[in-house]
């Protein structure tokens, strides 16, 4: 009982800051935009939504959701998505400090799944910090449900910093809920 307590006082404060977009119907996607962070969304004629989520101040770091609606019938396995997001990372691989992708599983809830690579601008590796020109990138690729996938686009200068973290965990709470 204690454990439950702590455990919803630690989640509320996610919870109360969801933002919620109405996928029509899809369903409605909810999502904790890291805290202070801004979140704005652009719609597009019935292709999608692009999810924007930017930080406050001198923090130089994005994240992008580029939310869009698989075609009537289309399955996508998890082998699917692991196999698009490969095929999008080959345009990072020769310019990055890794030289090659390195599959990572994003942590989500019920039946989504997804699947991201990251990479470091080897050109950028010992230059000074500079706003919105990112040293490093994390592209994924994640399947909500049947109907609902998201293209991922995370930017940030430092790994071991508190913006990927935070970031990964706005990922982690999305959830699309049908209507």
């Amino acid at each position: 009982m204690k454990r439950a307590i702590i455990l919803s006082a630690l989640l509320l404060p996610l919870l109360a800051s969801a933002e919620n977009v109405d996928l029509g119907s899809r369903g409605t996607l909810s999502v904790a935009p890291p805290k202070g962070w801004t979140f704005s969304a652009n719609k597009a004629e019935d292709t999608g939504i692009a999810l924007l989520f930017s930080p406050p101040g001198e923090v130089n770091a994005k994240l992008l959701l580029n939310i869009f609606f698989a075609p009537e019938g289309e399955k996508t396995s998890k082998d699917d998505v692991r196999e698009k997001v490969l095929s999008a990372c080959d345009q990072f691989v020769d310019s990055s400090v890794e030289k090659k992708k390195v599959l990572r599983e994003f942590s989500l809830s019920g039946d989504a799944y997804g699947a991201y690579c990251v990479f470091t601008d080897a050109s950028l590796v010992d230059q000074p910090p500079k706003k919105d020109e990112f040293k490093m990138l994390a592209i994924g690729i994640i399947r909500f449900n049947g109907e609902v996938s998201a293209s991922v686009s995370l930017l940030f200068d430092d790994e071991k910093g508190p913006d990927f973290p935070a970031m990964l965990e706005a990922i982690s709470s999305a959830r699309v809920a049908k209507k």
